[in-house]
């Protein structure tokens, strides 16, 4: 008895593979030496180690137990020296191990270890939105949000915080942005001064042009400016895109005064909802039939789809029998259920 007690002492020391790879042993081993003493009550070894489990988790359902006098004994070793406060042990830090995972994820302290992801940098009123957007339009991507906040700010199974400063490469390397799609890159809530915000997110676009340089991949960064004159700074730093936050809704309000209605075809094509089978943007593959833009648009508008750009050029009608180009994305809109048949 006091070996047993020595035994699992020492095992409760070590970490949670230890004294899991120690209870698989004892378990293993008293359940060779139940075969031995009782070989008419347990068939094989199997049927011992069941017995063994179902009476040290208490559940006992009592469709099998020891006749004899030595197996009986051998049973109340088993289980009163070391077998409940054993398993005990292993259940206490499986439920531990929960805990703090649960935990580390909530103040942002865990690793993302998937890739094609999403990487928002920044929480705030218009990242969040985005976010909701991005898990509207896809049910399979995942999320990662690299701020400096206490705690998580969002709930959702397929999103992670990572909490620290967006300028420090090692939390670069935890949101894993080089695997990403694209980064996006919020302007911070809470600075009054233009200059000063885009100046915050510059430094932050920076860090991340930095942090590509060191890998084969081409990190595919959108990132919001709130002063046109800015723009050249982001050029510099190689950012893919820019989002002019403010100039966008003047430009959206001017477009909507002189073409009435207008506002309500770009509502529809930036806000998705959840049941919403309207039209949305896509990008669809070039297929290798489609030699001109004029094919993929015959194509298309056969399945119920409208070609209406290649990246930013929108005169496709223009380019009908000129060949697609291998760097060619060809944007549609159509519905959700077409998209998916293409």
């Amino acid at each position: 008895m006091l070996l047993f007690r020595r035994l699992f002492l020492t095992a409760a020391k070590y970490r949670y593979w230890t004294v899991l790879l120690f209870t698989t042993v004892y378990i293993f081993i008293n359940a060779v030496v139940m075969r031995l003493l009782e070989p008419k009550t347990f068939e094989n070894t199997f049927h011992a180690v069941w017995w063994i489990l179902t009476t040290m988790t208490t559940v006992g359902y009592g469709d099998v137990y020891p006749t004899t006098q030595l197996g009986r004994i051998w049973a109340m070793v088993i289980i009163y020296t070391a077998g409940i406060g054993l398993f005990g042990t292993v259940i206490g830090m499986i439920v531990d191990a929960v805990s703090r995972y649960k935990r580390m994820k909530e103040e942002g302290r865990m690793t993302f270890k998937g890739e094609n992801h999403y990487v928002v940098i920044g929480w705030t009123v218009k990242s969040r939105n985005t976010i909701k957007e991005l898990f509207i339009g896809d049910e399979r991507i995942e999320i990662v949000l690299i701020d400096e906040l206490a705690t998580s700010p969002y709930e959702h199974e397929r999103f992670l915080y990572i909490q620290g400063s967006p300028t420090d490469e090692e939390v670069l390397k935890r949101a894993k942005i080089e695997r990403s799609r694209a980064v996006l890159l919020f302007a911070p809530d809470g600075i009054d001064n233009p200059d000063l915000a885009d100046g915050k997110t510059l430094l932050t676009a920076s860090s991340i042009e930095r942090y590509d340089e060191g890998t084969e991949k081409n990190i595919y960064t959108i990132a919001e400016i709130l002063n046109e004159k800015h723009v050249g700074n982001f050029k510099h730093v190689k950012i893919d895109e820019f989002i002019l936050s403010h100039e966008s809704v003047s430009n959206l309000m001017a477009k909507s005064a002189q073409t009435k209605g207008a506002s309500h075809l770009f509502t529809q094509l930036l806000s998705r909802k959840d049941g919403d089978e309207g039209s949305d943007l896509w990008e669809v593959e070039i297929r290798s039939e489609w030699k001109t833009y004029g094919d993929a648009y015959e194509y298309l508008k056969q399945k119920g789809a409208q070609l209406i750009a290649d990246r930013s050029d929108l005169n496709i009608l223009k380019k009908w029998s000129e060949p697609i180009p291998k760097e060619a994305r060809l944007l549609v809109i159509c519905d959700k259920n077409t998209y998916q048949t293409l």
